[in-house]
């Protein structure tokens, strides 16, 4: 089959609002930008492939941004954000148009790299609170047993060496 030309405009930085029932997408800058990808079928844009193009565009380091892709759907009311997260929602935005073959802007969200820390340090406190949860538990004695001088072998779990040990 012949390649074909798949245009994609977005708008790069900005962020959703809601307005009444509606949400609408607020940009940073009133600038466009756009990427095409020359494929025989819409199946070869992945959500990977497009990131990257995002990312080559913007002259950005995809190692150091987190970016969401969204649209507000032409066809949906009230006027939602819709967010692709994975090949199926690329595609689904791609076949996505209105009665006059138009196809939403794709908005990119810029996710500082303030944000990622900050989730990194709430995934931490919840190994803290797993943690202290298990030391709690065992200044209780719940959950201790007669396992105390088992040896256990490299890499063996020690349940199957308690079973063991009891047979």
């Amino acid at each position: 089959m012949c390649p074909f030309s798949t245009n994609i405009h977005f708008d790069y930085d900005g962020h959703y609002s809601k307005d009444g029932d509606d949400y609408e997408w607020i940009p940073t800058d009133a600038r466009l930008y756009a990427i095409s990808f020359k494929t025989s079928s819409l199946e070869e844009i992945t959500y990977s492939l497009l990131k990257e193009r995002i990312c080559r565009k913007m002259e950005i380091d995809p190692f150091t941004k987190r970016l969401n892709l969204g649209y507000i759907p032409l066809v949906v009311e009230p006027k939602r954000q819709s967010y692709i997260l994975d090949d199926e929602d690329v595609f689904v935005y791609l076949t996505s148009v209105d009665r006059e073959q138009r196809r939403s802007i794709l908005h990119v969200e810029d996710i500082e790299e303030l944000q990622i820390v900050q989730i990194t340090e709430q995934l931490s406190r919840v190994g803290e609170s797993s943690c202290s949860r298990n030391y709690c538990e065992r200044e209780s004695g719940y959950g201790e047993e007669d396992n105390v001088d088992i040896g256990l072998e490299h890499d063996e779990h020690p349940h199957k060496k308690q079973k063991k040990s009891r047979l």
